[in-house]
């Protein structure tokens, strides 16, 4: 007999999970880009910026992953977002750094060598940090505005998906300090 825990999934991806003034400043842009677009804004508290999209992995899993990351050392770094955009064959409404911070990248690159050296599968394409601030959006040029937020990145997150009718839920299940 199979045992429970080894069928169940869990919808995971290790992220960027903004303070509350960040996330209170890109919840207003996100405002404001959706009253410009149209299509449904993303709620406040499920702003985040993606590192790694690991999608469905074993839930008996998820400890692994844990360890995984154990004694990572990654400086804390900042980013401006400063860019808004928007892709048409999705119609993802975003705002991203117009400058990708080398510690950004580095970080993405030692998760994903760690996933590989456990074992684990991840969407593997370019990383293109972005945050998504509206879903459904049909955007033209005139809909962006000028944009300036701070942040400071000083944690990472691992979080847990969980879609219903009512949209995603997002739970963290485990963070990991950068060097400050």
């Amino acid at each position: 007999m199979t045992d429970e825990l080894d069928t169940q999934t869990a919808r995971l991806f290790f992220a960027l999970w903004p303070d509350g003034r960040t996330r209170g400043a890109l919840a207003q842009a996100a405002d404001k880009l959706q009253r410009r677009c149209g299509g449904k804004a993303t709620r406040v508290q499920t702003i985040h910026l993606t590192l790694v999209f690991l999608g469905d992995v074993p839930v008996a899993r998820i400890g692994e992953l844990g360890a995984a990351m154990e004694g990572l050392c990654s400086p804390a770094f900042g980013l401006e977002i400063n860019r808004l955009g928007w892709w048409k064959h999705n119609r993802i409404a975003w705002a991203a750094p117009a400058e990708t911070p080398p510690q950004m990248g580095e970080l993405v690159e030692e998760i994903r060598r760690r996933l590989v050296a456990s074992g684990f599968r991840f969407d593997a394409k370019r990383f293109v940090p972005h945050i998504t601030l509206a879903r459904k959006a049909q955007c033209a040029e005139q809909a962006f505005f000028p944009l300036a937020v701070a942040w400071r990145a000083k944690d990472f997150v691992l979080v847990r998906s969980v879609v219903s009718e009512a949209g995603a839920a997002y739970e963290i299940i485990g963070r990991w300090g950068l060097q400050t």
